[in-house]
């Protein structure tokens, strides 16, 4: 019957790292920056046009344009729910009746 609680995503993550579903800087940090690179990595292949050259260099520059990618993601991700906190503790205490 334990065969079937098996989840294999999620049980290696959590045997390598107890607790790391409850760790607030998991979920929100080093998710976030390994989905934002998985999906630079898979973007930048799709769209990657400059093919001229040794492959070590075009690694390298594939390497940089998914790291800057990469680097706007997290950080737009983190503008805009800085933004939404700032209107919500803002706004909506004017909006709402309070309690």
């Amino acid at each position: 019957m334990m065969l079937l609680a098996y989840t294999p995503f999620v049980d290696p993550i959590s045997t390598l790292w107890p607790g790391a579903y409850s760790s607030a800087l998991f979920v929100n940090v080093y998710c976030l920056i390994a989905v934002a690179f998985f999906t630079s990595v898979t973007y930048k292949a799709l769209r990657f046009q400059d093919f001229d050259g040794p492959i070590g260099s075009v690694l390298t520059v594939f390497l940089r344009h998914t790291l800057v990618m990469t680097a706007q993601i997290v950080f737009g991700i983190w503008a805009l729910g800085l933004l939404v906190f700032l209107i919500v503790h803002s706004r909506v205490p004017f909006i709402g009746p309070m309690a």
